[in-house]
């Protein structure tokens, strides 16, 4: 860990505390509770490495290996977290979501399936495989948060401040480890094993990499803090009704056409 590396973890460290602060504060954690896990968990983790880091040292297998644990430990929060926001962004369309659960549970079991694969017979199996779930998941929930910006375009969805805030964030970092982990894991599976001399430049792209990933979970969180700067609008808001009679004469439309979406979602559904 160089300089570069050693300012930016210790400037990582307040964002992370004042993260926790507000996601604890504003109540943040009664809505997304896996979001407020995986902050707390990432702030727990950044503590926890630098204390390996000062007890091992930065070369040391125990500092390599609980890295690589805990750069998986942060993609399962995270994933939790973005099937979290999905499921609150769409939780007013049951039918939507009965389909996007089932998506995201395939695509879970195939990114699993995939990194087995790939990290099969590698000398750094933890690595490799770490890095191509990562890649894979960063890949698709880039789009599945553009899928949902869409959706929410194209049927007036209305997200919150601190949805809008949250999608962003998780797009920033899923864009940066997507193209990340692809030049990490092509440094583990072919320079390292195939020339020896390329160690050294593979450590110095993997320490700029490392610099670069780290300020993007800064600039993150510096958009999480911001949008949740304001306190949360209140739930269950009671809307202003309509008069009764007209209620009286839309209704039966209402009612027949949402029977017919339904009926149409079930038969979506059918095995």
């Amino acid at each position: 860990m160089n300089h570069r590396e050693i300012v930016l973890y210790l400037v990582n460290i307040p964002f992370e505390l004042v993260l926790c602060g507000l996601v604890y504060g504003r109540g943040l954690h009664r809505r997304l509770p896996f979001f407020a896990a995986y902050s707390t968990v990432f702030l727990t983790c950044t503590l926890c490495f630098g204390l390996i880091y000062q007890r091992f040292g930065y070369q040391s297998f125990t500092t390599y290996y609980a890295g690589w644990i805990i750069s998986g430990v942060n993609l399962l929060g995270r994933c939790l977290a973005l099937a979290e926001f999905c499921r609150y962004s769409l939780q007013a369309y049951k039918g939507i979501w009965a389909i996007s659960w089932r998506i995201l549970g395939f695509l879970a079991v195939l990114f699993l399936a995939n990194s087995a694969v790939d990290s099969w017979g590698q000398p750094n199996w933890i690595a490799t495989y770490v890095l191509t779930i990562e890649r894979d998941v960063g890949i698709s929930s880039a789009v599945l948060l553009l899928v949902i910006l869409l959706i929410s375009i194209y049927y007036g969805v209305q997200l919150e401040p601190v949805q809008k805030g949250i999608a962003f964030g998780l797009f920033v970092l899923c864009v940066v480890d997507a193209v990340n982990d692809t030049v990490l894991r092509a440094l583990f599976t072919q320079w390292i094993l195939s020339w020896s001399h390329m160690r050294l430049r593979a450590e110095e792209v993997n320490d700029w990499w490392n610099t670069i990933r780290t300020s993007a979970f800064v600039f993150s969180m510096s958009i999480w803090c911001f949008a949740l700067r304001k306190p949360l609008p209140a739930l269950n808001q009671q809307p202003e009704l309509l008069p009764a009679n007209i209620y009286a004469e839309v209704s039966p439309a209402v009612n027949m056409r949402l029977r017919a979406i339904n009926d149409r979602l079930l038969e979506l559904l059918k095995p």
